[in-house]
């Protein structure tokens, strides 16, 4: 990615983060001050077909895309997110519309229950000195036996010259968001509608009143927003300036925790 310019915020936001050719800058962009993006016209395609015995990839093998930038956000325009198709750690990764896949695990997007992505500072060890990993997930419930696609990406994990890794991340974030996020928030704002309680990122619960989590309690009417900060994702509280209540960000769903109160609280 070397072009300047506003693209969707890998950090789970919901909204557009300024990238300046080189890296991603502190400046936002919030979707929700926006009018809607219009979708794409797509081209029905048949669903694939998950089966443990031909990984997602593999099926694709014989049509692989080539990875190219995203085009820069515009609200007369909506961005299209090309498929990625690479080596990472030696493993084939690809992902587009339908599905994602590395190595033996694939899940197609409208399979997918949860997702989590996060950037850490990986410690010098044996081997390879200290830098940044930048890591992936989606997956099916229970979160710790569920069928999930798992990618950590480190600057020596992908060859070649479109080997950026976190290219490879934002690109795979993109497609998540715009292909299995819209979805998964839709659901669960529909459940909180219904009157139901929902559990939110292993510790925030959302409910037709607000939210509650780590003994702290919130009506919709107090919340001001959520933001994504530093590994956690705030929750503002409308009299304070300062973030009153935090999820992880690696908890599974806890990037969909911004765009689910705002259209709860809207």
């Amino acid at each position: 990615m070397s072009q300047p310019g506003w693209y969707p915020d890998p950090y789970g936001t919901g909204g557009l983060r300024w990238w300046d050719g080189r890296t991603w800058t502190e400046r936002l962009n919030p979707e929700s001050d926006r009018p809607p993006r219009p979708r794409p016209a797509r081209r029905e395609r048949p669903p694939a077909r998950e089966d443990a015995g031909t990984p997602y990839a593999a099926q694709h093998a014989q049509h692989p895309q080539h990875t190219q930038h995203p085009q820069q956000a515009s609200w007369d325009h909506a961005p299209s997110f090309q498929g990625l198709d690479v080596k990472v750690r030696g493993l084939h990764l690809y992902a587009d519309e339908q599905g994602v896949a590395y190595g033996n695990a694939s899940l197609t997007w409208p399979r997918v229950e949860w997702v989590a992505y996060w950037a850490a500072e990986r410690p010098a060890g044996s081997g390879h000195l200290a830098g940044t990993q930048w890591i992936f997930q989606a997956g099916r419930f229970p979160f710790r036996g569920g069928p999930r696609v798992e990618v950590v990406v480190e600057p020596d994990a992908v060859p070649g010259r479109d080997g950026e890794p976190e290219h490879v991340w934002g690109r795979l974030i993109q497609l998540c968001q715009e292909h299995a996020e819209q979805r998964l928030v839709a659901e669960l704002a529909g459940r909180v509608r219904a009157g139901d309680s929902v559990d939110v990122a292993q510790g925030l619960t959302v409910h037709p009143g607000g939210v509650r989590g780590n003994r702290v309690s919130l009506s919709w009417s107090s919340i001001s927003g959520a933001v994504v900060d530093r590994g956690r994702v705030w929750i503002r509280q409308a009299s304070s300036s300062s973030p009153i209540l935090y999820v992880p960000q690696q908890n599974p769903n806890a990037v969909l925790i911004p765009a689910l109160l705002a259209q709860l609280n809207g």
